[in-house]
């Protein structure tokens, strides 16, 4: 924990006076009654765990950091009595999570007086009391009890500097409107379709079975990029969690999506053909608890096109780089949205933000099965149970929306209407998920309101509604729940839950969240980083995959649940700060939106010099100009254009002083691994393959004689007799390895030939003297070089 220790003990004040306001956010929903109770600092997963386990926290206002819903997990459903963020957003999911509990939530808090973090932020001192004024919005007040400990001091020169009020005013007009002309809602709607000349974006019978043209592709383009903003621009301010690294992983995921969706949906769309891709739409019509929903749908279409502005922000290729890969995605994308809404207009957004998608025999199903929450303790056992399923959905999925999706409202008859929603509580592809927690693969909640109920209601295209006010379920007069036990149930085996199934699910619900938390908890950085982007990449496509009856073959052939190695050498780049920059900045400007060129290119052109090049780095680590010519043949010139350019690029960068020389940046070894597939053959991997299994037996061999030589001290016929047969069978390798084609391969029966004449000679660290270019350091090399020819990293096996 990092609050600072508090100069003074706190005053306890009685009553409604003695308070002073410290602070001003954002509130997420209104409530007459002002909040009060005493002040928590949580910072770090394990704080968050020994608060829930603390005992009664009722009377417990938290606050932390990031807008963030996962972190706070364990502490909602403790039961706190609120909540105060230094970051984020109503719209973020710690908002919506908080709605949904009815536990009061500011966020955003600019704090004026109070003690300081580790990092500097004002916050109150733990243990005072604290109240939250949230009767209006958008602004919530916080204030404390006078006489709370302050802390004066000057801030830590490594305190975060705050935005000034010019950068301030430009972020505020980039949430308003985008890119500073477009307003939110109906209005920016209609902007946007009046730019338009197709009717991509509407379910047309005599578009379907044709592919898309330049114009429609674009035109679809530059609508989503509005349609994300207006959706995400807020959430894109939401700061960060402290259990999961949001940002990143997404820039990870959403880069994943532009090198494995197109492939995917072709795959899909080839194997069952156009009018089954319209039937697997067609389920989010006719079934509750599936994932073939607006959300997974607008993911599929919007991120290959998010994630090719990723790689081309990282210079990973040109623009032209298979680029009529994201007109493949949007016509499949389309073929499932006319299964799913029929003719028309296939967004939210252009139907005035409403979602009618279930058949009308649900809604009369739902009719049947609805429970009065007249009772309060019928309220509060719905809310309670409501809560706890969407913030296992959200964790599951790690923060994202994939866990939870509205639709609706549908009207009734009588002037009311119907809201909506699945949870999706169990998910057997994610490694992370424990499949015998008990808890059934998703419950869908549907909430009647009256005809009077004043809530207006706005659903958006990522399956998430807002209303106005934004507290809705006092408003919700009944409602019908079910569980599907498996994501396909059959809808006649779904079952309908009464008040005390929704007792017991909460419980499960409630230990189960815990579990998964501790379990997310002990994962390292990289590990939820990479799960993350799995939830992107493989969870917006796992409902058209499993539909399709193609999940097993995804997994084996095509990286279903992997990550793919462009993505995973840009690690590095993506965490040093690169995605918490990039994302929001891409968010609130659109300008990931890209567009396709008349002409694309299904190659990186010729880029032979820079590919041999980038090789000899990624196989050295690095090394000078003339060990690259060593490898490559190339002459220094060219040599020193080529890094140049890479330089320039952001994919090598140099250093000099004692030991000059060019390595590979993440982005670098990223751009690679994209040379390298367009480089190097089927065949030659092949032949490259082979050549690394015959090298496995020499290695083993090789390993031994060295081990032999620094603890025997082998000299003399011994020494060389040993070596000469190894030097038989790696010269064979390399035969096999150069029958690949690939130049490099035959550069080292010269040099390893060579240490083995200085060796002869009478140069003892011709063997394995390191960075000589002795035997030991070119066997490594060839070792490494075979590797990376094949896209593979170093294994147990490969020792």
């Amino acid at each position: 924990m990092s609050q600072v220790t508090e100069p003074t003990p706190a005053r306890s004040v009685a009553g409604s006076e003695g308070f002073e306001q410290v602070g001003q956010g954002l509130n997420v929903y209104e409530s007459p009654d002002a909040v009060e109770g005493v002040v928590k600092w949580l910072e770090t997963p394990e704080d968050v765990i020994a608060f829930a386990s603390s005992g009664d926290v009722s009377d417990v206002v938290v606050v932390a950091r990031g807008g963030t819903t996962t972190f706070l997990t364990m502490a909602l459903n403790a039961g706190v009595k609120g909540v105060v963020t230094l970051q984020g957003a109503p719209e973020s999911h710690l908002g919506i999570l908080c709605r949904e509990y009815g536990i009061p939530c500011i966020m955003s808090v600019a704090f004026d007086k109070g003690v300081r973090t580790g990092r500097g932020e004002t916050i109150p001192a733990d243990g005072v009391r604290i109240r939250l004024d949230v009767s209006n919005r958008p602004a919530g007040l916080v204030s404390v009890e006078v006489g709370s400990p302050v802390d004066d001091s000057p801030p830590s020169e490594d305190a975060s500097p705050a935005m000034s009020p010019e950068q301030m005013a430009q972020i505020q007009l980039l949430l308003e409107k985008f890119t500073g002309v477009v307003p939110h809602g109906v209005e920016g709607d209609k902007v946007m379709q009046a730019e338009m000349k197709t009717r991509v974006l509407y379910a047309d019978d005599d578009t379907m079975h044709r592919d898309l043209t330049v114009e429609e592709v674009n035109e679809a383009i530059r609508y989503y990029t509005w349609n994300e903003w207006d959706a995400l621009a807020s959430r894109a301010t939401e700061g960060e969690s402290g259990l999961i690294p949001r940002q990143e992983y997404e820039a990870m995921g959403i880069m994943q999506c532009w090198f494995r969706h197109p492939d995917w949906l072709r795959a899909i769309e080839d194997k069952i053909g156009i009018d089954k891709v319209i039937e697997i739409g067609a389920l989010g019509r006719n079934e509750i608890g599936t994932k073939v929903n607006m959300l997974h749908l607008w993911a599929l279409a919007t991120a290959p096109s998010f994630g090719r502005g990723i790689a081309l922000e990282l210079n990973l290729h040109d623009l032209d780089y298979k680029a009529d890969r994201i007109r493949d995605c949007l016509g499949v994308v389309r073929r499932l949205y006319k299964g799913m809404w029929g003719d028309g207009p296939i967004l939210a957004s252009m139907q005035d933000y409403r979602a009618e998608i279930l058949e009308r025999s649900w809604i009369d199903r739902f009719a049947e099965n609805r429970i009065s929450l007249e009772d309060p303790e019928a309220r509060n056992t719905f809310q309670r149970f409501n809560g706890s399923a969407e913030l296992m959905g959200f964790l599951l999925s790690f923060d994202n929306r994939l866990g939870v999706g509205d639709h609706g409202p549908y009207p009734l008859e009588d002037g009311g209407f119907v809201l909506v929603r699945d949870v999706f509580l169990n998910e057997p592809a994610y490694s992370w998920c424990d499949t015998q927690s008990g808890l059934p693969w998703s419950v869908t909640i549907a909430m009647f309101f009256p005809p009077d109920s004043g809530v207006d209601v706005q659903m958006m295209d990522l399956s998430t509604v807002f209303t106005t006010p934004a507290n809705y379920l006092p408003h919700v007069e009944s409602v019908a729940v079910y569980e599907r036990s498996t994501w396909d149930t059959p809808m006649e085996s779904v079952r309908p839950l009464g008040l005390d199934d929704m007792v017991a699910l909460r419980t499960t619900c409630e230990g189960a969240s815990a579990a998964l938390y501790g379990r997310i908890a002990a994962m390292t950085q990289r590990e939820k980083i990479e799960a993350g982007a799995l939830t992107y990449t493989a969870g917006f496509a796992l409902p058209i995959v499993r539909a399709a009856g193609m999940y097993d073959e995804l997994v084996a052939d095509h990286g279903l649940l992997e990550i793919h190695p462009a993505v995973s050498a840009c690690y590095d780049t993506i965490v040093s700060g690169v995605a918490t920059e990039m994302i929001p900045r891409l968010f609130l400007t659109g300008s990931w939106g890209n567009p396709v060129p008349e002409d694309v290119a299904d190659s990186m052109g010729d880029t032979r010099d820079e590919f041999a090049v980038l090789h000899a780095l990624k196989v050295c680590g690095f090394a000078d100009a003339d060990r690259v010519a060593d490898r490559t043949e190339l002459d220094a010139e060219r040599i020193a254009t080529v890094l140049a350019g890479t330089d320039e690029a952001g994919h090598t960068k140099s250093r000099s002083g004692r030991i000059s020389g060019h390595m590979l940046t993440p982005a670098g070894k990223s751009r690679h691994v994209l040379l390298r597939g367009d480089s190097v053959e089927a065949d030659a991997l092949a032949d490259v393959s082979a050549a690394y299994e015959d090298f496995l037996a020499p290695n083993r061999v090789f390993k031994q004689f060295t081990t032999d030589v620094q603890l025997n001290g082998l000299g003399g016929d011994a020494l060389t007799g040993r070596l000469d047969a190894i030097h038989e069978d790696v010269v064979r390798v390399l035969a096999r390895a150069s029958e690949s084609g690939l130049s490099w391969f035959a550069t080292y029966e010269r040099r390893f030939s060579e240490a083995l004449e200085r060796l002869r000679g009478g140069d003892s660290s011709a063997l394995a003297r390191p960075m000589s270019n002795s035997y030991h350091d070119v066997w490594m090399e060839l070792h490494e070089d075979l590797l990376a020819t094949l896209g593979r990293e170093r294994a147990d096996e490969d020792e």
